[in-house]
């Protein structure tokens, strides 16, 4: 009878042999990046509705020369409450309303054809805020702003009892 050189402990010779035993701990580190893109925006603060604010001229008799002013009231504060990120550079339009007439914004009575024409003012100026952009820069530390906007009227003429209104759409570009 012949004998196999490994005999009886031979498999598990051949096993041992086969394991894979653990080295020494080894230190294994690798990294990953993480990155964002900030870019430039604007946003509004906006009322209940959506609305950016009201202009109230108040409560007025009829008669001509009679005058009224109010202040764009957004949020309870004045003004358009801006937010945009810092660095940007945005220009802010108001068109004419929606019931101008060669470029004259007016309010017109509700339930009637009578209109009464008004200007609007931005950021404490004097000049009526027509259709021109008011430029506001945002520093690079800042990232909230107010734009003041006013209203005023003077009656032309004697105008009858009602309600005037008027919608002013403003476009932010930046």
């Amino acid at each position: 009878m012949t004998r196999s050189l490994l005999g009886r402990a031979g498999p598990a010779l051949f096993l041992a042999s086969a394991m894979v035993l653990p080295a020494a701990a080894a230190d294994r580190r690798q990294s990953f990046e993480v990155s964002a893109s900030v870019v430039r925006g604007c946003v509004v603060t906006a009322e209940a509705g959506g609305r950016w604010g009201a202009i109230s001229l108040g409560t007025v008799n009829g008669l001509p020369g009679t005058s009224a002013t109010g202040t764009l009231l957004s949020g309870g504060v004045a003004g358009l409450a801006l937010s945009c990120t810092p660095g940007t550079r945005v220009n802010v339009t108001a068109d004419a309303g929606d019931h101008a007439v060669a470029g004259q914004r007016r309010l017109q009575r509700n339930g009637g054809n009578e209109a009464l024409g008004y200007a609007l003012y931005a950021d404490g100026g004097t000049t009526a805020w027509t259709t021109q952009a008011v430029t506001l820069t945002f520093a690079d530390d800042v990232a909230r702003r107010m734009l003041p906007v006013t209203a005023s009227a003077t009656l032309a003429q004697a105008m009858p009892a009602g309600t005037y209104t008027d919608t002013v759409r403003v476009t932010l570009t930046f």
